[in-house]
């Protein structure tokens, strides 16, 4: 068998993609739950909530997207407010390009990158670190294809049930709007390396001391530009320092 051959015997195909975001799902499916009944309680059909996850596909942000429009704010306020919210996401594009070792199809790219949320992303960068050359497109496809309809899904459950679950007992919110970050959390620690540990050292304090200061959106932004100057630092003076020790 040729060296071609083994790579693509190796490559993750579309539906362990699918298999892969079952985590994903399984998190997605009551926080986007939650959104449809959020999104019912504020005047919102459930195909309107439906629509609202298929198209925006926000996350979290979509909960305060539903509260702004209800409340009578302009289309462009809230706009403005998603973008200032959810503008990490810009970045994490050119973190995954980095990594790829193969070349990517233009169609492929536009359809997972529209799918790039928080977890598809931070799935990504594991598979990329850990297991690069099983890391294919239709992998990413599937993984992000499967996320996205699990959330479109719950939404529209939701917005359809809500009547039934007006009233949520707050431990369970609690949990709810946990589980987001959570997940996330397990996946960058899946993800973590000691060598990384001076830039998330950097971040986790610029972050805390932004957020405490400031507000929580500016301290996102904070963090990541805090972030990318430590790993700047840490790549181009400490890495150059050491070999002048050496």
């Amino acid at each position: 068998m040729s060296n071609q051959q083994q790579m693509a015997a190796q490559t993750a195909t579309f539906w362990q993609g699918a298999k892969d975001s079952q985590a994903i799902v399984l998190t997605y499916l009551p926080v986007s739950f939650a959104f449809g009944v959020s999104a019912s309680q504020f005047g919102f059909s459930p195909w309107e909530a439906f629509f609202l996850s298929c198209s925006m596909y926000a996350g979290a942000s979509q909960f305060l997207v539903v509260a702004l429009l209800a409340s009578g704010s302009s289309i462009w306020l809230t706009a403005l407010t998603v973008i200032a919210l959810d503008i990490r996401h810009v970045l994490y594009g050119p973190a995954l390009y980095n990594l790829i070792p193969t070349k990517l199809n233009l169609k492929k790219t536009a359809v997972w990158a529209w799918g790039l949320t928080d977890e598809v992303f931070a799935s990504g960068m594991i598979q990329l670190s850990q297991r690069r050359q099983q890391w294919s497109e239709s992998w990413m496809l599937g993984l992000s294809l499967f996320s996205w309809m699990s959330w479109a899904s719950g939404s529209l459950l939701g917005g359809l049930f809500a009547d039934q679950v007006a009233h949520l007992p707050k431990f369970l919110q609690a949990a709810l709007d946990f589980l987001l970050p959570a997940l996330f959390l397990s996946f960058l620690l899946a993800a973590f390396e000691r060598k990384h540990s001076l830039v998330v050292a950097v971040s986790l304090v610029v972050s805390a001391l932004a957020c405490y200061w400031i507000n929580l959106s500016a301290a996102i932004f904070i963090g990541i530009l805090s972030g990318i100057l430590a790993g700047l630092f840490k790549h181009y003076v400490l890495k150059q320092f050491d070999e002048v020790e050496t």
